[in-house]
């Protein structure tokens, strides 16, 4: 049996960037982030889109704004060669992610390398969230790529 129905017509958002706007005006994008932040008012959000007869996820995974500005500044190059003619780049990285998710587990901090790319997720919510992504960085040794000194001083200054 299924949880009734919270009646969403009529009541306002009392919160956020929407409050005051009525349950039923909101943008399905905003009701969806609603439904996988998990809060007092996911409720309210999955019955609008129960209302309207939206899926909660018809996209397999979230992208975040910063994993958006992460493509743009350190996968631009890629996003030129591999994008289809008319996929943005936000199009683009859920396909990408998306086939990450599918051909590969995610390690215990949420990475999971595809593509020559890192991808780096976060599984708390209904629906994985792409937190950021970047160029795969290649491992050597310590041994046959020594510090410079310039390198030490740059680490000795961060926090």
């Amino acid at each position: 049996m299924t949880e009734p129905s919270i009646d969403t017509h009529g009541k306002r958002i009392q919160f956020g960037k929407h409050a005051g706007e009525l349950w039923t005006r909101l943008p399905v994008s905003y009701l969806r982030w609603m439904v996988n932040q998990d809060t007092r008012d996911s409720d309210f959000a999955r019955s609008e889109l129960d209302r309207r007869g939206i899926p909660v996820a018809d996209h397999p995974v979230e992208i975040s704004a910063h994993a958006i500005d992460s493509a743009s500044l350190r996968l631009a190059k890629y996003f030129q060669r591999d994008h289809d003619e008319n996929e943005g780049l936000h199009a683009w990285l859920c396909r990408k992610a998306v086939a990450a998710l599918n051909h590969h587990e995610p390690d215990a901090k949420g990475r999971i390398h595809h593509d020559d790319v890192r991808f780096v997720f976060e599984f708390d919510a209904v629906i994985p969230i792409l937190k950021t992504c970047m160029w795969k960085a290649k491992k050597h040794s310590k041994q046959s790529q020594p510090m410079r000194q310039s390198d030490t001083t740059q680490l000795e200054k961060r926090p």
